[in-house]
């Protein structure tokens, strides 16, 4: 009869340890998915900084972010590089990325710098060509990539949200018509004050462009395909009318958008694809 009784005593004891054990364990999991639902929203909020991913379809942000991992890369690592298959998006969430290729007599140029929280990678994730530039880390940076193995499957269950990829291409091919203008037209001053705007602006993405610009003159020179000294002779005359300042690997911009158009003079910038909509 004691034998039963401590038996039945014992089989309680394990009985309530187990439903305490599953209470918390249930209770943990609530946590870390309360947990992770708030950094998700914070991180949209954060990423609705960009004017591309601010316009998508809001089931389009959730999986952007949703399906996406975080990967740090060291300076000068690269995150990909020209000629090498694979597709996905990527956008910056800290430091910034040098968007560039080197030809065979080990000239590099700087097709831009991507800073937070600017998305890229769409060309190859649409037509699944190679890609057409290497991406390098410009000091420590951190990077949120949406792999194409399961990016794509989830656009074509939403065939819808393909459209804002295509659109963020076409943001893209603005800005590069425009660059190709402004070969033909203006004076290297003009053009090195245009790609200070653009980065300021984040070709276009920033909802609201910073006024200053960290960038050091050999990258400056890259982008533009002259000499360190040409660059330098060039930002010096900007300096001294007044249009920029300039400390240690940092740009200060004095203008505005009026100011700025009025100053360079040339062909005006594309207007945005979704300011271009809103519009009409």
């Amino acid at each position: 009869m004691r034998r039963a009784i401590l038996k039945d005593h014992t089989l309680c004891e394990c009985q309530t340890f187990y439903s305490v054990w599953i209470c918390n364990h249930y209770a943990y999991i609530n946590s870390c998915n309360r947990l992770f639902f708030m950094k998700n929203v914070t991180l949209r909020r954060t990423l609705s900084s960009d004017r591309w991913y601010g316009s998508c379809d809001s089931e389009l942000q959730t999986a952007l972010v949703s399906l996406a991992r975080p990967v740090r890369l060291a300076h000068g690592e690269e995150l990909f590089l020209l000629g090498e298959h694979s597709q996905g998006l990527f956008c910056v969430l800290e430091g910034t990325l040098l968007v560039s290729n080197v030809n065979k007599d080990g000239q590099v140029a700087v097709l831009s710098q991507v800073e937070p929280f600017q998305w890229f990678g769409e060309i190859s994730t649409i037509d699944r060509g190679p890609r057409h530039f290497s991406a390098y880390a410009n000091g420590d940076t951190k990077v949120l990539c949406v792999d194409g193995a399961v990016l794509e499957p989830w656009l074509n269950a939403h065939p819808l949200c393909w459209r804002d990829v295509g659109v963020l291409a076409c943001c893209k091919l603005r800005v590069a018509l425009d660059v190709i203008q402004e070969q033909a037209f203006l004076t290297l001053e003009q053009r090195i004050l245009k790609r200070l705007e653009r980065i300021a602006s984040g070709y276009g993405s920033r909802v609201t462009p910073m006024k200053r610009v960290q960038i050091p003159q050999e990258v400056i020179a890259q982008m533009m395909g002259v000499s360190r000294q040409s660059a330098n002779r060039s930002l010096k005359y900007l300096e001294e009318v007044g249009l920029i300042s300039r400390s240690y690997g940092i740009v200060e911009l004095h203008t505005d958008a009026d100011t700025y158009d009025r100053s360079c003079g040339g062909p005006t910038a594309s207007s945005h694809p979704q300011d271009t909509e809103q519009s009409a």
